[in-house]
């Protein structure tokens, strides 16, 4: 009877094993099913990387409307400007109606194509998460790979684990294409403007700390050549009444208003956001390289000496990314100040025809050849990109843009 007992008690307990095997390689089946398909109605969420040309049409098509009463408030700003006293007790100054034209300005910037380049921000940034998320789950079924075994009913097998990494691998590839899309259309929209980049700048770009900055200037540029062929437009519809082109011709000057000002603003930020942080950078690194160099000369344990030595290596490697990025970033400055430069000649030349003329043609001609200015200027702003000549370069610059912005 004893025996019996014991018989059934061991029996139980071999039973509630594989009850427990089977219990955990169900719950972890249904828990991978779950995400899966919590995953897919996510993705069904978001949508694909748009093509270039619907991206573009979509914005240019919705310009107009979206600017159109923000440009006529503009241009009484500017007209209340020009006979403001420069303080005032009383009433408004030029420094408080300069900042209510700044505020309508960022407004304008954001209508035109804030939604733009927040698709192409969401578009990238969705890609490298799911692909880091990917390579994460990559580590862990190898790491778990290799205590499983080689056939199984209730155990994940080294060959089961095999295809879910495969798996995970082909799903990168299908968003690694889906990011190529999106830099094609980023590649896109600079030649829109006449500029051309190859996809190892556009990469450049895309690491870069002020390339967000690049991209929102390039897209004003060619929506305001399609916003100003729309006032050309309505100016040949006004059959030469003066009146109605100097309205029309307000609504110019503030566009140009309007790029002095984005200008203005990326040349701020380089000098008193980008520049600053990545001098610190420098300086830092230089610190800490004369600081282990210091503490190598007193080590005497060949272990410890070649720990430091690896470390001086990966600072001055900082130390020159660093000084690249300050180059590329005061270059980048610079050019921005030279394109400025031709904007501002042009529209004093546009506040003093505003201000003389009699005829609306002579206004419809200065129009059409502001037309030049806009692609001139677009060409001269986009900063002169250096492909990586490295991935070690490319991570360290990534590193770096983290700590910039």
């Amino acid at each position: 009877m004893k025996y019996l007992t014991l018989g059934v008690v061991l029996a139980s307990l071999a039973h509630a094993d594989w009850g427990s095997d089977l219990l955990q390689k169900s719950t972890a089946l249904y828990d991978e099913t779950r995400e899966k398909t919590i995953q897919i109605y996510k993705d069904t969420l978001l949508q694909k990387p748009q093509s270039h040309e619907a991206l573009r049409k979509e914005r240019l098509n919705e310009a107009w409307d979206s600017v159109v009463d923000e440009l006529q408030e503009g241009t009484h700003y500017i007209d209340e400007l020009k006979s403001a006293p420069d303080s005032a007790w009383i009433g408004r100054d030029k420094e408080e109606i300069q900042e209510d034209l700044n505020t309508l300005f960022d407004q304008i910037i954001e209508g035109l194509v804030g939604g733009d380049l927040s698709e192409y921000k969401r578009q990238m940034a969705h890609l490298r998460s799911r692909i880091d998320e990917n390579k994460e789950k990559i580590l862990l079924y190898r790491e778990k790979r290799i205590g499983a075994p080689e056939e199984s009913r209730f155990y994940t097998t080294k060959s089961e684990y095999d295809e879910k990494i495969k798996a995970l691998q082909d799903e990168n590839g299908v968003f690694e294409n889906d990011m190529r899309i999106v830099k094609e259309n980023l590649q896109k929209s600079f030649s829109d403007i006449g500029v051309t980049l190859s996809m190892a700048q556009v990469d450049v770009l895309l690491t870069r700390v002020d390339g967000d900055d690049i991209i929102q200037i390039s897209l004003m540029m060619d929506t305001l050549k399609y916003i100003t062929n729309q006032i050309l437009h309505l100016m040949q519809q006004s059959n030469e009444e003066l009146k109605q082109a100097k309205k029309y011709y307000g609504m110019h000057q503030v566009l140009l208003e309007l790029v002095v000002y984005i200008q203005q603003k990326y040349i701020d930020k380089c000098n008193n956001v980008y520049l600053p942080k990545i001098s610190r950078i420098i300086a830092d690194s230089r610190s800490m390289i004369e600081e282990t160099k210091r503490l190598r000369t007193q080590e005497e344990n060949p272990k410890r000496i070649a720990v430091y030595a690896h470390n001086i290596e990966a600072l001055e490697l900082t130390q020159k990314v660093a000084l690249r990025y300050r180059e590329d970033l005061v270059r980048s400055r610079d050019k921005m100040i030279k394109a400025q430069q031709v904007a501002k000649a042009n529209l004093k030349v546009s506040k003093n025809t505003y201000e003389t003329v009699s005829l609306s043609a002579d206004l419809y001609d200065l129009i059409s050849e502001s037309q030049e200015m806009f692609a001139e200027v677009g060409k001269i702003q986009v900063p002169d990109i250096v492909p990586f000549e490295n991935l070690q370069i490319k991570e360290k610059y990534k590193e770096l843009t983290d700590k910039i912005e």
